[in-house]
Protein backbone atom coordinates (compact mmCIF):
# COMPACT_ATOMS: atom_id res chain seq x y z
CA UNK A 1 0.00 0.00 0.00
CA UNK A 2 3.11 2.24 1.19
CA UNK A 3 4.08 1.36 -2.46
CA UNK A 4 1.06 2.64 -4.19
CA UNK A 5 0.86 5.73 -2.40
CA UNK A 6 4.81 6.52 -3.20
CA UNK A 7 3.99 6.35 -6.75
CA UNK A 8 0.77 7.86 -6.87
CA UNK A 9 2.91 10.95 -5.13
CA UNK A 10 5.65 10.72 -7.97
CA UNK A 11 2.83 10.41 -10.67
CA UNK A 12 1.07 13.39 -9.03
CA UNK A 13 4.49 15.50 -8.68
CA UNK A 14 5.37 14.40 -12.12
CA UNK A 15 2.14 15.90 -13.67
CA UNK A 16 2.25 19.16 -12.00
CA UNK A 17 5.92 19.97 -13.29
CA UNK A 18 4.78 19.17 -17.06
CA UNK A 19 2.01 21.20 -16.89
CA UNK A 20 4.39 24.37 -15.27
CA UNK A 21 5.57 26.49 -18.05
CA UNK A 22 8.49 26.94 -16.08
CA UNK A 23 12.07 26.74 -17.33
CA UNK A 24 13.55 25.50 -14.18
CA UNK A 25 14.35 21.44 -14.17
CA UNK A 26 11.72 19.16 -11.44
CA UNK A 27 14.38 17.24 -9.46
CA UNK A 28 12.74 13.73 -10.10
CA UNK A 29 13.32 10.44 -7.80
CA UNK A 30 14.87 8.91 -10.51
CA UNK A 31 18.02 8.87 -10.02
CA UNK A 32 19.21 5.24 -8.50
CA UNK A 33 22.90 4.38 -6.46
CA UNK A 34 25.11 1.65 -8.39
CA UNK A 35 28.31 2.08 -6.78
CA UNK A 36 30.95 3.71 -4.95
CA UNK A 37 34.54 3.53 -4.37
CA UNK A 38 37.08 6.15 -3.35
CA UNK A 39 35.59 9.41 -3.17
CA UNK A 40 33.55 8.88 -6.44
CA UNK A 41 29.63 7.63 -7.07
CA UNK A 42 27.78 6.16 -9.79
CA UNK A 43 24.30 6.59 -10.32
CA UNK A 44 21.53 6.47 -12.53
CA UNK A 45 19.51 8.91 -13.30
CA UNK A 46 16.78 9.57 -15.78
CA UNK A 47 16.34 13.20 -17.47
CA UNK A 48 13.79 14.32 -19.98
CA UNK A 49 14.27 17.48 -23.23
CA UNK A 50 12.63 18.98 -25.95
CA UNK A 51 16.20 17.94 -27.85
CA UNK A 52 18.36 14.55 -26.99
CA UNK A 53 21.13 17.00 -25.74
CA UNK A 54 18.82 18.52 -23.21
CA UNK A 55 17.61 15.84 -22.05
CA UNK A 56 21.29 14.31 -21.22
CA UNK A 57 22.08 17.61 -19.85
CA UNK A 58 18.78 17.48 -16.97
CA UNK A 59 20.10 13.75 -16.39
CA UNK A 60 23.37 14.85 -15.44
CA UNK A 61 21.50 17.79 -13.61
CA UNK A 62 19.08 15.66 -11.31
CA UNK A 63 21.98 13.35 -10.70
CA UNK A 64 23.83 16.32 -8.85
CA UNK A 65 20.46 18.06 -7.52
CA UNK A 66 19.65 14.70 -5.60
CA UNK A 67 23.73 14.35 -4.23
CA UNK A 68 23.71 17.94 -3.23
CA UNK A 69 19.99 18.80 -1.73
CA UNK A 70 18.89 14.91 -1.03
CA UNK A 71 21.11 12.14 -0.30
CA UNK A 72 21.61 9.29 -1.61
CA UNK A 73 19.88 6.55 0.57
CA UNK A 74 22.07 3.10 0.43
CA UNK A 75 25.00 4.55 -0.51
CA UNK A 76 28.01 6.52 1.20
CA UNK A 77 26.15 9.84 0.65
CA UNK A 78 22.50 9.47 2.77
CA UNK A 79 22.49 12.50 3.86
CA UNK A 80 23.03 16.02 1.30
CA UNK A 81 26.44 17.31 0.73
CA UNK A 82 24.62 20.94 1.04
CA UNK A 83 21.17 20.64 3.01
CA UNK A 84 17.42 19.87 2.00
CA UNK A 85 16.39 24.05 1.67
CA UNK A 86 17.38 24.15 -2.11
CA UNK A 87 15.64 27.49 -2.99
CA UNK A 88 16.95 29.07 0.18
CA UNK A 89 20.54 27.91 -0.67
CA UNK A 90 20.43 29.06 -3.85
CA UNK A 91 19.37 31.89 -3.38
CA UNK A 92 22.11 32.91 -0.26
CA UNK A 93 24.88 32.00 -3.17
CA UNK A 94 23.73 32.78 -6.51
CA UNK A 95 27.20 33.52 -8.39
CA UNK A 96 28.05 29.92 -7.48
CA UNK A 97 24.77 27.99 -8.18
CA UNK A 98 24.84 30.53 -11.60
CA UNK A 99 28.45 29.28 -12.38
CA UNK A 100 27.31 26.15 -11.45
CA UNK A 101 24.43 25.38 -13.74
CA UNK A 102 24.22 27.96 -16.76
CA UNK A 103 28.14 27.90 -17.21
CA UNK A 104 28.14 24.06 -16.66
CA UNK A 105 31.04 24.00 -13.84
CA UNK A 106 29.11 20.97 -12.51
CA UNK A 107 31.17 19.00 -15.76
CA UNK A 108 34.14 19.46 -13.58
CA UNK A 109 33.17 17.20 -11.05
CA UNK A 110 31.69 14.94 -13.28
CA UNK A 111 34.11 11.85 -14.12
CA UNK A 112 32.06 9.99 -16.73
CA UNK A 113 28.02 10.22 -18.21
CA UNK A 114 27.23 7.12 -20.45
CA UNK A 115 23.81 6.77 -21.86
CA UNK A 116 22.47 3.49 -21.33
CA UNK A 117 20.24 3.17 -23.73
CA UNK A 118 18.56 4.29 -26.69
CA UNK A 119 16.93 7.98 -26.30
CA UNK A 120 13.02 7.45 -25.61
CA UNK A 121 10.49 9.83 -27.54
CA UNK A 122 7.55 10.66 -25.03
CA UNK A 123 4.95 12.65 -25.38
CA UNK A 124 4.98 16.79 -26.13
CA UNK A 125 7.48 15.50 -28.22
CA UNK A 126 10.32 15.50 -25.88
CA UNK A 127 13.21 12.86 -25.40
CA UNK A 128 13.80 11.15 -21.86
CA UNK A 129 17.26 9.15 -21.55
CA UNK A 130 18.86 7.08 -18.76
CA UNK A 131 22.44 7.68 -18.18
CA UNK A 132 24.66 5.87 -15.69
CA UNK A 133 26.88 8.90 -14.03
CA UNK A 134 29.82 9.08 -11.87
CA UNK A 135 30.45 11.83 -9.96
CA UNK A 136 33.95 12.62 -7.98
CA UNK A 137 31.96 13.41 -4.58
CA UNK A 138 35.42 14.29 -2.67
CA UNK A 139 36.07 17.25 -5.18
CA UNK A 140 32.26 18.87 -5.27
CA UNK A 141 32.98 18.62 -1.94
CA UNK A 142 36.07 20.72 -1.19
CA UNK A 143 34.85 22.82 -4.04
CA UNK A 144 31.78 23.57 -1.79
CA UNK A 145 33.76 23.84 1.39
CA UNK A 146 36.26 26.73 -0.46
CA UNK A 147 33.23 28.73 -1.44
CA UNK A 148 31.91 29.03 1.76
CA UNK A 149 28.51 26.99 0.80
CA UNK A 150 29.21 24.68 3.43
CA UNK A 151 31.56 24.12 6.63
CA UNK A 152 34.22 21.55 6.97
CA UNK A 153 32.39 18.95 8.84
CA UNK A 154 28.83 19.41 7.09
CA UNK A 155 26.61 22.28 6.71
Amino acid sequence: MNKIITGFALLCSFVIFSACGNKTIPTTAEVNYLTAEDGTITMRAVGEGMKKPEALMNAELNAFNTILFRGMPQSQQKQPLIETNETGIKNKHPQYFESFYNEKRYKSFLMSSVVTGDYQKIPNNKFRVAIDITINVNALKYDLEQSGIIRKFGY
